[in-house]
This record gives C-alpha cells, sequence and structure tokens, in this order.
C-alpha cells in the first residue's frame, strides 16, 4: 500500500491584534500564578506593543499556500528595529509547549497563543496575516 502524505497549509488565521486587546491580556498578566507563564506573557505582550508601531510593509506580497491572504515579508529596517524583542524559533517552541499546559477552559488560553502566534509570525519576518486581510 503506498504512502499518502498530507501537507499542512494552514488557513485559519487570528484576529488583528489591536491596542485594545493588548489592553486586556496586559490586564490578565498579575493573576497568572505560574511564573514561566507569567514571563512568557509579559515577554509576548511587550513584543505586541512594539509591534503596533510597525507601519505596513511596502513590499510586495506573495499568495499564501492556503489559497487565502497574502504573505507579506516585513521591511529590513523593521526587523531590525524589533530584532531584541522577537523570541527565536526554539524559544517559541519552547514557549508553546508551556503553554499547551493551559487548560481549555482558562481564560488565559486564547490571549496567549494570540501572542504566541504573532511572534511566530513576526520571527518568520513577516506581517502577521489577520483575519481582517483576507
Amino acid at each position: 500500500m503506498p504512502k499518502t502524505t498530507h501537507e499542512r497549509r494552514g488557513g485559519s488565521f487570528a484576529p488583528p491584534l489591536s491596542a485594545e486587546k493588548l489592553a486586556a491580556y496586559a490586564a490578565l498578566v498579575p493573576t497568572i500564578e505560574d511564573p514561566q507563564v507569567k514571563e512568557i506573557m509579559e515577554k509576548l505582550h511587550a513584543l505586541g506593543v512594539e509591534f503596533q508601531k510597525t507601519p505596513s510593509s511596502t513590499l510586495a506580497g506573495s499568495p499564501h499556500p492556503s489559497g487565502m491572504g497574502e504573505i507579506v515579508r516585513l521591511e529590513p529596517a523593521e526587523i531590525q528595529r524589533i530584532w531584541d524583542l522577537v523570541p527565536w524559533d526554539y524559544e517559541l517552541a519552547a514557549m508553546q509547549t508551556k503553554l499547551d499546559g493551559l487548560a481549555a477552559d482558562s481564560p488565559l488560553r486564547t490571549p496567549a497563543f494570540h501572542l504566541l502566534w504573532m511572534a511566530k509570525e513576526l520571527e518568520m519576518g513577516r506581517e502577521p496575516i489577520t483575519s481582517d486581510k483576507l
């Protein structure tokens, strides 16, 4: 029997990360009891706040493999500006492992993964594709 492979193409995109959402996420941080989760949220929140200052890239986009939206690279100057705040891919993997331990009904789960998703997109050097851009 031949092996089949399945390519994951994505297609479920997060809502925009607005200043209001960031403020709501910041309000959750003092309630976090786990020091590692608290540190992750503080780091990701700081990145989100700084990313709010990013102008839209003027670089040409390319179609996303899902067929929805475009992948738009961040401009080199923007990559340099946020460089110190963007976690490396191995740090993001460790963060995700820790955040995977949050209970499905935790009020922190959606905000944590929203921020983590944004950081993953930025780590790849691209603007996060949000549901409002589809």
